[in-house]
This record gives C-alpha cells, sequence and structure tokens, in this order.
C-alpha cells in the first residue's frame, strides 16, 4: 500500500497580510522554518532516582527568506519596522501558510499578530541574488485542514 507522495516546497506557499492587505511582492520565498516553540522543563529532587519533567508553551516561530523581484518588496520592511516605532501600532501581520498534499488535501496556517525580529538583506556576489530574511513569533496560529481525511 502507498503511503502517497511526500509533502515538497512546490506544494507550499506563504503569504503575509499586513493590516488587512496581501503583500503581494512577498512572492519568492526560497525557504521557510516553522518552529513550535515548547520549552522543556526538568528538575530533580533529593531523595529521587530520576529527574521530573513539564512543558510549557511559548508560541509559535517562523523564519523564511524571500529573493528580491521588485522594489515594493521593500513595503514589508518599512510596515514592520512602522510599527516598532509605534507610528502604526495598531497594524496587525498575519501569515497564511498552504500546505497542498497529493491526495487533494490542505493544511491552511494561519500566524495570528505576528511580531518581527531583525530583517538582514544578504547580497553575496555578482552572480548570487538579493535575499532578505525575516523572522517572527506569534502566540496564535490556527490550522484548518481541508479535503480528504
Amino acid at each position: 500500500m502507498s503511503a502517497g507522495l511526500r509533502l515538497k516546497g512546490q506544494e507550499v506557499s506563504i503569504r503575509i497580510v499586513a493590516g488587512g492587505v496581501l503583500q503581494a511582492s512577498i512572492d519568492s520565498v526560497s525557504s521557510m522554518d516553522d518552529n513550535v516553540k515548547l520549552n522543556l522543563l526538568e528538575q530533580g529532587f533529593l531523595g529521587e532516582t530520576a529527574n521530573r519533567f513539564d512543558e510549557s508553551f511559548d508560541g509559535f516561530g517562523a523564519n523564511f527568506e524571500i529573493q528580491m523581484t521588485k522594489a515594493d518588496a521593500s513595503q514589508l520592511d518599512d510596515a514592520i519596522v512602522a510599527k516598532a516605532k509605534r507610528e502604526t501600532p495598531d497594524v496587525v501581520f498575519n501569515m497564511v501558510r498552504t500546505d497542498l498534499f497529493s491526495d487533494g488535501s490542505s493544511n491552511v496556517y494561519t500566524y495570528m499578530d505576528m511580531h518581527w525580529g531583525s530583517i538582514p538583506t544578504t547580497v553575496s556576489s555578482r552572480g548570487d541574488y538579493v535575499k532578505k530574511k525575516f523572522s517572527a513569533a506569534c502566540t496564535e496560529r490556527l490550522r484548518q485542514q481541508n479535503g480528504v481525511v
């Protein structure tokens, strides 16, 4: 019995929405890391022969890298900086990741109210593509499963 085709990057899309507006120029995502942030707690006690364990939930993290294809791709940087400077404190950033599986099913992840870290831009050499790296975190990530179960 075949387990089906495994999910590849070509079946994954990422979109950023800032203040309800799709950031259309973020269209050349070359890599993405998703992180369910759990903290493993460990404590040893006198008179016991093994440690006790617990965990805490610390939210979700995401890192992604884009290649620059249009000048307006830097509008996302501007919007992130404006929020960080409290010029537009009410703007909300959401990220939507869609995984399309070979059986026709999909998972749609919505990362709610993302908060951002540094945004480095890399120009490696004459022949390399210019890249921007984004890192963000949020407290809530929704998952909607569609299609075959």
